[in-house]
């Protein structure tokens, strides 16, 4: 995913618009889909699809089978039990060092959009969009590429797990904990945004546990 305020090239372009297909199960878990019709849907060149269907790949959201072509990858229980393990562990080390390191300017942005979670009243698809900002914004605070590409797959597998429970949701009490998260990391309170982090996910395992259809 490309950080804000940045060139997107028109490979990143297309792995933002599959990978928003394949998080609202506009690409239904188990779906064949081909290269072709990916670039038609995103109205985006073979190339750079193709690019951006490789990264899929690489983060487990397509499979590439022999004779079989492309296939949006199913939901597993196990496999999301193995996400949100490492989101836990990983995703700590981005907000503390976010926290530690954020420039003036990333912290004004951070608080500013605290405050766009807090307006109340949201709904799932602004949820989601500010989800991804928050996430685009505390990567580039943490200054860690590594940490960012591995956890890059990670919330992607977590925004279809928001999607696919969004009846079961508690919208309001993970909008307050994207704040709380948002607002600590603005704050320099590395343990703060490490308690909200905490929250949130422990909504996604709630959601998880609560998910009882496995394509």
């Amino acid at each position: 995913m490309a950080a804000p305020g940045k060139h997107t090239s028109l490979a990143e372009q297309a792995y933002d618009a599959l990978e928003a297909r394949w998080v609202t199960l506009q690409l239904p878990p188990g779906s064949a889909v081909q290269e072709k019709d990916l670039a038609e849907g995103v109205g985006i060149g073979r190339t750079p699809v193709r690019e951006a269907v490789q990264r899929l790949a690489s983060h487990g959201l397509l499979q590439v089978l022999p004779r079989k072509g492309l296939v949006v990858a199913p939901l597993r229980r196990s496999e999301l039990g193995q996400v949100l393990e490492a989101r836990r562990v990983l995703e700590r080390l981005l907000v503390v060092k976010a926290a530690e390191r954020a420039t003036s300017d990333q912290r004004q942005a951070l608080a500013l959009l605290a405050t766009q979670f807090a307006r109340g009243d949201i709904r799932l698809e602004r949820f989601m969009h500010l989800d991804r900002l928050l996430d685009n914004l505390l990567a580039e605070a943490c200054a860690n590429r590594y940490v960012v590409s591995a956890l890059a797959p990670l919330h992607a597998h977590c925004r279809r797990l928001w999607f696919l429970q969004r009846e079961e949701m508690d919208l309001q009490r993970a909008t307050e904990l994207h704040a709380g998260l948002a607002t600590a990391v603005a704050d320099a309170e590395g343990s703060g945004a490490i308690r909200a982090l905490n929250g949130i996910i422990a909504i996604l395992e709630q959601q998880l546990g609560a998910l009882d259809v496995i394509s």
